[in-house]
């Protein structure tokens, strides 16, 4: 097959010609699969291969060569650019679901009623706790009712109900872990 020049395939793109971008697809197929390999990748293959098809056509409809760089140096730039932003999220995310699941276990450690623990939990962070202290962490942790609720039943404002939680799994934290 005849290689094309990329100046020619691109503005007959950037012109609306179809055939050339599957040209260009073809002439390019290759230096995606390798950039997707070097960036370790190769487990999500068939989706970033047709993100980068998707990237491949948007940067030749942006080309510019007035700037003095090729085409080729273009893509590569677009491409790396996209995998870094691609796998900064996937870290975000990663990242993101690992604190919630840490602080859902955290915060639902033998505080279910149907826990055999649950009773024994209950009675020791009573000894340990104040009576308006353990009144407010049960309503919010162990039943969880909402501040306003909690403001409500106790007749008190929002910052003792928020000093009275703090203290409390303060008190707790320190309880256990000693």
């Amino acid at each position: 097959m005849r290689r094309h020049n990329d100046y020619e395939i691109i503005d007959r793109i950037q012109e609306g010609d179809e055939d050339a971008l599957a040209l260009l697809l073809e002439q390019y197929r290759h230096f995606i699969a390798k950039k997707i390999h070097k960036f370790n990748l190769a487990y999500d293959f068939d989706n970033l291969f047709q993100e980068c098809l998707i990237l491949l056509h948007k940067s030749a409809l942006r080309f510019d060569a007035s700037f003095n760089k090729t085409f080729t140096r273009f893509l590569e730039m677009n491409i790396e650019r996209y995998f870094i932003s691609h796998i900064a999220t996937l870290k975000r995310r990663k990242e993101t679901t690992l604190y919630y699941l840490n602080d859902i276990a955290e915060r639902n450690h033998c505080l279910r009623e149907t826990s055999v623990y649950y009773p024994l939990h209950v009675s020791e962070i009573q000894k340990e706790l104040t009576p308006f202290e353990f009144r407010v962490y049960t309503l919010r942790e162990l039943k969880n009712h909402g501040i306003d609720s909690i403001v409500e039943k106790e007749g008190v404002d929002v910052k003792s109900v928020y000093n009275a939680l703090h203290r409390a799994k303060a008190k707790i934290k320190a309880y256990f872990s000693d």
